[in-house]
This record gives structure tokens, C-alpha cells and sequence, in this order.
């Protein structure tokens, strides 16, 4: 933990002098616009998980307001920015939970596939185009794919065995386990993809919501360019919305930022027509990425102090997990009373959340 925090620490550092060495040419107006839109697309994407939860959950959630997912959502986002392992999900679905009495974690998680397949699809359609633009460089011959290291086999042979016979334990301990719950599970699961079984809802109620989101974060965008003075216009911010889908095929911090710089030194000239700084590119990716970095983390700071009790991210975890003992996992009365209750309790909302209950009940 103390190394984590070290190094967070450390890249923050290194952005800080990057912009104190640069802040003349930073606009603070064009900044927080930047930042509030950002924070609006969150919001205004969050909606769509909502949606996602009420109909996973037609009784427990009939109470669920959209604020209190986004309150969970944003608790959970700034840790995973600190922590690996998306650490911050743990938070986000403890207090999610404490909205959702007899919510299962299982089925929480779940619930973040359905949430993640209009991104997914459009990160994926992004990155296809930089391809097609020439924008992301690949490899030209198969020469110029690094060939696989034995050397690490070789040289620590006993550690390389205790490493493959670990693995192989774990995996036989997790097929014992699931074999024994996997029906559970699987209805656990399953219940967290009930959106998904409706196409219609899904496109309505999750899907223009994210696009609507997407459209906000091009805005974000646009404002970030403009504060860092590089030049905004709708095929810039695409690009580095697309540059941030290309820089999330390595899932490792310093070498994404610097794929990012790379994907967007590539396609600036070619989308401009015109020369641009790359230090005023390394400005400003790794100026975004910290000045959202301190935003989200402080927010979540503050959620999860308010929340949990907590005030730091150990002190999060910790909570967390003693809420997840603490907490009875007790059904309400609603889903005990049956089909009928859900369908009251759903009285009052949406149309397509009541035929969602009446098509759904709970098992």
C-alpha cells in the first residue's frame, strides 16, 4: 500500500512540474469547464446503470435514486485512479449495497457488463478508425515483433515452478468451488443481465444515455484542448477520445500516457494540417489525466469519508469489508410477498421498469 501511495505521489510530482513549468499557456476558465463537463458526462452516463439496477432489481430498487448510484459510482472511480486491481469497485458496490437491502455482490457486479457494452463497442470503433487513418502504429513485418524471453525461466528456475504449480492450485481450488455454487451463481449473474434480454430497454435506457454522455465528454474534451492551447475542434476532441480508447490497450499508467502521446502526435498534424509542439502534447495528457486525477480522488475522498466513515483507501477497504460482514443479508418484504409486491412496488415507475416486473419476477 505504502509503495502505491509512493508512486501515485511520485506522478503527481512529475505532472505538477510539468504544469508549474507551463502554467502561463493553461487557461484556468477553459480548465474547470473542462472539468465540470467532465463531471456532467459521469453523471449523465451513470443514468444508464440506474436503469441497468432497477430492472436487475424491480423491488429493492423501486426506492433507488439515480443520485445514490452516482454517488457509489463516483466513490469507487477516484480510487481506481490511486489503486490497482480497480480496487475502488470494491467501495462503489459496498455502498451500493447499503442502498440495496438483499442485493447480492455477485449480481452488482454483474450489473457493470450491460454497463460497459456501448463503451466497449465505441472504444473499439475508435480505435479501429485511428487504424484506419494510420494514426496508431503497428508493426510492419513480423520481424518487428519482440520475440518471446525465456530468460526469466532460466535464470529462476525453482521460482518459475513454484509460480506454475501455485497456478495450478488456484485453478483447481476455484473449479472445486465453483462447481459446488456454480448454479447459484450463475442465477446471481444472470439476474444482474436481465437488461439484456431486452434489447429495447437496453438501447433506451442504457445506451442513449452513455451516447448522450459521450457527446458531453467530446464537449470536455474540446475545453481541455482550448485551456492548453491546442487546437479544438470536433475531429480533435474525437481524436483524443479516441487516443484514450488506443491508450487502454495497455493497461499500465506510464506506458498508456505514453501511447497517448504517441497516438496523439501521430494524429494531430494529420487532422490539423499543421505542426504541433509534442512537449505542448505531453502537456497536456499527462495535465488532463492529473488534473482529473486530483478532481475524482477528492471526491471520492469525501464520499467515502461521508459514506464509510473512512478517510483514507485502506480505511475504505476496510469498511467496506466490515459493512459486508455486518450487513444481514435479509430480503424485503416486498420480494417475499411475491410477484404481486414487486408489481406494486413499481407502481409509480417507468412503463417500460413495470413491464420489465411483470415479465421478471423474483425467483
Amino acid at each position: 500500500m505504502r509503495e502505491v501511495i509512493d508512486g501515485a505521489i511520485d506522478r503527481a510530482h512529475h505532472a505538477a512540474d510539468l504544469l508549474l513549468s507551463n502554467a502561463v499557456d493553461v487557461d484556468p476558465l477553459w480548465l474547470v469547464a473542462g472539468v465540470l463537463a467532465h463531471l456532467a458526462a459521469q453523471v449523465v452516463r451513470i443514468r444508464g446503470w440506474w436503469n441497468i439496477l432497477r430492472v436487475a432489481y424491480p423491488a429493492q430498487a423501486a426506492g433507488l435514486r439515480h443520485r445514490d448510484v452516482t454517488v457509489a459510482y463516483l466513490a469507487g472511480s477516484g480510487i481506481n485512479g490511486l489503486l490497482p486491481a480497480r480496487a475502488g469497485d470494491v467501495v462503489k458496490y459496498t455502498i451500493l449495497h447499503r442502498r440495496l437491502p438483499g442485493s447480492r455482490y455477485s449480481t452488482l457486479a454483474a450489473t457493470s457488463l450491460p454497463e460497459t457494452l456501448f463503451e466497449s463497442a465505441l472504444g473499439a470503433v475508435l480505435v479501429v478508425w485511428m487504424l484506419a487513418r494510420g494514426f496508431l502504429p503497428v508493426p510492419a513485418a513480423p520481424g518487428d515483433l519482440p520475440g518471446p524471453d525465456a530468460s526469466t525461466v532460466v535464470e529462476h528456475p525453482v521460482l518459475a515452478a513454484a509460480s506454475v504449480a501455485a497456478a495450478v492450485l488456484l485453478t483447481v481450488v476455484v473449479l472445486r468451488w465453483a462447481g459446488r455454487r456454480s448454479r447459484v451463481l450463475l442465477d446471481r449473474l444472470r439476474q444482474g443481465l436481465t437488461i439484456l434480454r431486452r434489447p429495447r430497454l437496453f438501447m433506451t435506457g442504457v445506451a442513449t444515455w452513455q451516447a448522450l454522455g459521450r457527446v458531453i465528454r467530446l464537449g470536455s474534451l474540446a475545453c481541455f484542448l482550448n485551456a492548453f492551447g491546442l487546437p479544438a475542434t470536433v475531429g480533435t476532441a474525437v481524436l483524443v477520445m479516441a487516443a484514450q480508447s488506443g491508450g487502454r490497450i495497455v493497461p499500465i499508467a506510464p506506458v498508456s500516457t505514453g501511447l497517448r502521446i504517441v497516438l496523439l502526435a501521430y494524429g494531430l498534424v494529420e487532422v490539423t494540417g499543421r505542426p504541433v509542439d509534442p512537449g505542448a502534447i505531453t502537456v497536456f495528457t499527462v495535465g488532463v489525466s492529473a488534473t482529473l486525477f486530483v478532481v475524482m480522488l477528492a471526491i471520492s475522498v469525501t464520499i467515502v469519508a461521508r459514506e464509510l466513515g473512512a478517510h483514507t483507501p485502506r480505511g475504505a477497504l476496510r469498511a467496506a469489508r466490515a459493512v459486508d460482514v455486518a450487513t444481514p443479508v435479509a430480503a424485503p418484504v416486498a420480494v417475499q410477498a411475491g410477484h404481486a409486491a414487486v408489481i406494486r412496488s413499481t407502481a409509480r415507475a417507468p412503463g417500460w421498469l413495470r413491464a420489465a416486473a411483470r415479465r421478471d419476477p423474483p425467483a
